[in-house]
C-alpha cells in the first residue's frame, strides 16, 4: 500500500499498455517485435538509467541521483526520461510531504507495472544482485546520500514483489576467478575514488616506462 500522501502509480488509469500499441510493432512479426524493443532498451542512456533504477536500494531514483551515476548532461538523461515514461515503462512517483523541503526531493522515477513486465520479459532481473551489489559499493556525496535517504512513496505493489530478491546471507560456492556479491560489496566503482594505498601504486610502477605501465 502506499503511504499518505504518495502517488502509488502514475500510470494507473485504466489504460493497459501493450508492447504492440507502445512501440507501434505487429504483434503477427514477433521477431520484428523483439528486435524493435531490445534496440530500444539497449540505448546507452536508457539503458544505464534502468540499471540505476533497478540497482537503486529502493527502485526509485531523483534525477539527482540518476545525474551522478550516469556519465551524461542532465538534459541527454531528461530527455530519456522523458521517452521512457512515453513508452510507460518508467513514472515519475510524487512524495508530497517532501515538496516543502529544500534538502530532499519530492519526485523520484520508478519502474511501472508495464515496465517491470517488459524488463522481465527482456532478461533485465536477472541481474538485480549484480546491480544491486555494484551500487552499494559505489562512492556516494554527502548530497546523494541524502537524496538516496529521502522518504520515497511506495511503489506499485506488483512492481515490488517483481523487484524484490532474496540476497544471501553469506557468500555461496564460486569457481576460482569468479567474483562474490560480497567482494563486490567490498570494491569501489568510482573513477575518482582514491586508491586505499596510494603509495603502493608508485611502488609497484619502479623503473618501469610510461609504455610498459599503459
Amino acid at each position: 500500500m502506499s503511504q499518505p500522501g504518495t502517488t502509488a502509480d502514475p500510470n494507473a488509469n485504466g489504460d493497459n499498455p501493450s508492447i504492440t500499441r507502445v512501440f507501434d510493432v505487429d504483434d503477427a512479426a514477433p521477431y520484428e517485435t523483439q528486435r524493435t524493443v531490445q534496440r530500444y532498451l539497449s540505448q546507452e542512456t536508457r539503458h544505464n538509467i534502468l540499471q540505476v533504477l533497478l540497482g537503486h536500494p529502493s527502485h526509485l531514483a531523483s534525477t539527482t541521483e540518476l545525474a551522478y551515476y550516469i556519465p551524461r548532461s542532465r538534459s541527454a538523461i531528461s530527455d530519456q526520461l522523458v521517452d521512457l515514461a512515453d513508452h510507460k515503462i518508467i513514472a515519475q512517483y510524487h512524495h508530497e510531504p517532501n515538496a516543502d523541503s529544500r534538502d530532499v526531493p519530492a519526485d523520484f522515477w520508478g519502474v511501472t507495472d508495464f515496465g517491470v513486465s517488459l524488463l522481465q520479459e527482456y532478461n533485465y532481473l536477472r541481474g538485480l544482485p549484480i546491480m544491486r551489489a555494484v551500487h552499494d559499493a559505489t562512492h556516494k556525496t554527502e548530497t546523494v546520500t541524502r537524496h538516496e535517504n529521502a522518504p520515497r512513496p511506495a511503489l506499485p505493489d506488483g512492481v515490488r514483489d517483481a523487484l524484490d530478491y532474496d540476497e544471501p546471507e553469506t557468500p555461496t560456492d564460486v569457481a576460482d576467478g569468479e567474483t562474490t556479491l560480497s567482494e563486490l560489496r567490498d570494491q569501489t566503482f568510482y573513477a575518482d575514488a582514491a586508491p586505499e594505498n596510494a603509495h603502493a601504486l608508485n611502488d609497484a610502477a619502479g623503473d618501469r616506462t610510461l609504455d610498459e605501465l599503459f
